[in-house]
Order: C-alpha cells, then sequence, then structure tokens
C-alpha cells in the first residue's frame, strides 16, 4: 500500500463491528462477492499513561549515602538494595558494646564459678549463708545486665539495617534524588519507583466520561513509538475528576513499556456506518494505483479502487472508498 493511504490513519480510526464479506465455502480459488459491512468509525483521544503504582523510598536514618546502585530507567525487584545509608555513630557504640557484653560475661561466668565453690563449702558448714545469699544476687543481677546490653546491641544493629535501602516491589526507577556522598536526614526521599507492566493508569478528557466504562476493550495508539497498536481492557474507573480528567485503569495484553506521562491516543466510537472491506491480499499496486480484480463477463479484469487506511485488528482489511459495489465478484490478486 502506498504512504499517502497510510496517513489517513492519523485522522480516523476504523474498527470493523461485523465482517460479514467472505469467500466462497467450496470455491478453491477464494472467490468472493462483495458485501456491505458495518463498521464504527473511531477519533483519536488523547491521553497519558501513569503509573499504576508508585512508591517512594525514604530514608530511615541521619547520615551518609555510602552507596548508590540504581539510576532513572532501571528495573528494580522487590528487596533489592538499591542504596545504604550509613550513621557514623552508630559503629562506635555497638563496638563499646560488644565490649561492655564481653566484660559481663566473663564477670557472670566466674561469679557462677565462685557461687558453685562456696556453695560446696556451705554445705559443709564452712561458708556463711548471706555472703551465699548476696552472690546469689549479684549473679542475677549480672545475667540482667547482660540481657540489657544484648538488646541494647540487637537494636543498633537493627538500627544500622535501615540504612539498607530496599525496592519496594518489583518497578522501574522514575527519579533518583541523592548522589553518593550526600548527607541525609530521616524521611528524606531517596528514589521514586513506578509500575507499568500489564497495568496502565489513563487520563482522559472529562468530556468522555460516558464511553469509558469498566469491562470494556480500548484500541490504545503510541504516537512516539511508530505509531504502535495496543488492545487494552478497562477494570477500573475512578469516581472522581482530577484536573477535567477521568482516570482509568486498564491492563495491556502482554504488558506495557512506556513513559510515565507519555502520550496515547484511545480510540473512542463516533459513530455506525456501512462499508465496503476487502482483504489486503486482493489488492495489487502499480505505479501508485491500487488495483482489485473485478468479475467482467466471464473474466476478470483490475479495476482502480480508492482506499482508506487498513482497518484496527482486522488482519490487514482495508476500506474501499470508490470502484466497488456490493455484488461484485473479486478473486485475489496475481
Amino acid at each position: 500500500m502506498t504512504d499517502k493511504w497510510k496517513f489517513l490513519f492519523t485522522i480516523i480510526f476504523i474498527l470493523p463491528f461485523g465482517f460479514k464479506a467472505g469467500a466462497a465455502e467450496n470455491d478453491p480459488g477464494g472467490i468472493m462477492t462483495i458485501q456491505e459491512s458495518v463498521v464504527v468509525d473511531y477519533r483519536p483521544v488523547v491521553a497519558r499513561i501513569e503509573a499504576g503504582d508508585t512508591a517512594m523510598a525514604r530514608s530511615r536514618l541521619q547520615g551518609i549515602v555510602t552507596r548508590l546502585s540504581i539510576d532513572e530507567g532501571d528495573v528494580v525487584s522487590q528487596g533489592d538494595i538499591v542504596a545504604i545509608i550509613t550513621d557514623s555513630t552508630l559503629a562506635p557504640k555497638i563496638s563499646a558494646l560488644a565490649s561492655r557484653i564481653a566484660g559481663l560475661q566473663a564477670q557472670l561466668k566466674q561469679g557462677e564459678i565462685d557461687l558453685e565453690r562456696n556453695q560446696a563449702l556451705f554445705a559443709e558448714g564452712f561458708f556463711p549463708k548471706a555472703r551465699l545469699d548476696e552472690q546469689r544476687t549479684n549473679l542475677d543481677v549480672l545475667r540482667r545486665n547482660l540481657a540489657a546490653a544484648q538488646a541494647e546491641r540487637r537494636a543498633l544493629l537493627a538500627r544500622q539495617d535501615d540504612g539498607n535501602i530496599r525496592a519496594p516491589a518489583d518497578a522501574r526507577v522514575t527519579e533518583v534524588s541523592v548522589v553518593e556522598g550526600s548527607v541525609v536526614a530521616p524521611g528524606e526521599v531517596i528514589a521514586r519507583f513506578a509500575t507499568l507492566d500489564g497495568l496502565v493508569r489513563m487520563s482522559l478528557p472529562e468530556r468522555h466520561a460516558a464511553q469509558i466504562k469498566e469491562g470494556e476493550t480500548v484500541s490504545l495508539r503510541l504516537p512516539t513509538r511508530g505509531n504502535e497498536l495496543r488492545q487494552a481492557t478497562i477494570i477500573k474507573v475512578y469516581p472522581e475528576l482530577r484536573e477535567g480528567a477521568v482516570i482509568a485503569d486498564a491492563t495491556v495484553e502482554g504488558g506495557l513499556r512506556a513513559l510515565v506521562g507519555e502520550r496515547v491516543d484511545v480510540l473512542a466510537p463516533i459513530g455506525e456506518r456501512r462499508a465496503i472491506l476487502v482483504p489486503e491480499n486482493y489488492i495489487s499496486t502499480r505505479y501508485g494505483v491500487d488495483f482489485v480484480r473485478v468479475k467482467v463477463g466471464d473474466r476478470f479484469v483490475d479495476a482502480p479502487v480508492a482506499l482508506a487506511a487498513p482497518l484496527i485488528g482486522q488482519q490487514g482489511r482495508f476500506e474501499v472508498l470508490s470502484g466497488l459495489r456490493p455484488g461484485d465478484i473479486i478473486e485475489p490478486a496475481e
């Protein structure tokens, strides 16, 4: 097909509602009789793709970003460490507690040895009971102090682990707000994430609210990606308008790799009409003119025709604007 007919594709889209024309069942030559079909005219409505889910990774420590392993556009899995924030005051505290725990453990071990020896002396009447009770109390205090020091060390280790910033979900990085060496405070945003695989959020003008319903299938055209066409099923329409736009979530067959905020065309129906549709293999082009082989008398001749754009979702069928009429018999192009 020539480029002049493809140009019409950007002006109006035609999606067949019921294609009735077809080849005779018992005719091996593919001869078919032209019949009119009911088609629905569609007009492209400009919409924007938004992230179905968004998340932010925030710092829970005050410290320095010592490692940053992501950049805008990277794809991450849930739980991946994307950055490490180091609080320089935690390491000395953990080291001091480790030394304190080691000292308490040594005192506790020696106290247990002394208590065991003095209990044997007390049984033989050579050690006072008051001193034995005091040793038992001191040993119990040592055990409690050791447990408190170990708990404090675990708390500091857990706080140190808070410096490992992890990805909240399988997503794409849309923004990184820091660089390695940055000083951050608790609550500061480190990165933003967005999920776009399979689920997209569309923002359409308010005037098309009545045409967007849950369960309906719509066609999406991506102008920035060679006019790629995708089918999407609307699964949720939000009840609140946002800045004069209807927000709807849709699932796209096979997922959709697109940019957040990328413009797309959603095909909105504007009415039905009757048209003549012909499969692509019945059309030939010579010197910029399209021909269809039409039966005249007892033979087939090449008749010039004027074509519109190929029909979306109909495997290369074209609308014939002029040159054919219902009842004509045609055969595949040579």
